[in-house]
């Protein structure tokens, strides 16, 4: 049985690749691919990048299909507009729900970040550069979701989806 035995040791490998799938190495923007094998509680999605020096806002969405308008389970949205935040909605049938956010900005303009989202039962929890920052509660079912999007003022080094 994996896992049973949970040290948290740095020198650890803690992050284990999705079966047969590589992580995608400096993607373009916007980034809109399918997410291998769909998600599923127990998942993590590991994004490496890098916050641009200008940077005004980016948003990670796991998206309800590919299309333009497709629903959006879970949006994730730093804002660097005076008020500095982070944003978290869901968008259910073409409507936004009511917006939560936290009024804190775990990412730098021009640093390099690791930002991961990890599928729990009960929500999604937000890591960044190691320090847990929220923990967004389910509205639509994790099933459902198919892609990842990822798009705004950021370079993206590498996305991995681990576990599943």
């Amino acid at each position: 049985m994996r896992g049973s035995h949970h040290h948290h040791h740095h020198t650890d490998p803690a992050y284990v690749p999705a079966p047969g799938y590589q992580p995608t190495y400096n993607p373009t923007l916007p980034y809109k691919r399918p997410i291998p094998g769909g998600l599923s509680v127990g998942m993590s999605v590991y994004i490496q990048g890098m916050a641009k020096e200008n940077m005004r806002r980016f948003h990670v969405n796991f998206a309800v299909g590919q299309d333009d308008g497709a629903d959006v389970a879970f949006h994730f949205n730093p804002r660097f507009d005076g008020w500095d935040k982070v944003v978290f909605n869901t968008m259910q049938s073409g409507q936004w729900g009511k917006e939560e956010k936290k009024k804190s900005m775990p990412f730098q303009k021009g640093k390099h970040f690791e930002l991961v989202f990890m599928v729990m039962p009960e929500h999604y929890k937000v890591v960044v550069n190691g320090n847990s920052f929220y923990e967004y509660g389910h509205r639509l079912p994790v099933q459902m979701v198919t892609h990842l999007q990822v798009d705004g003022d950021l370079e993206l080094q590498s996305i991995n989806f681990l576990g599943g």
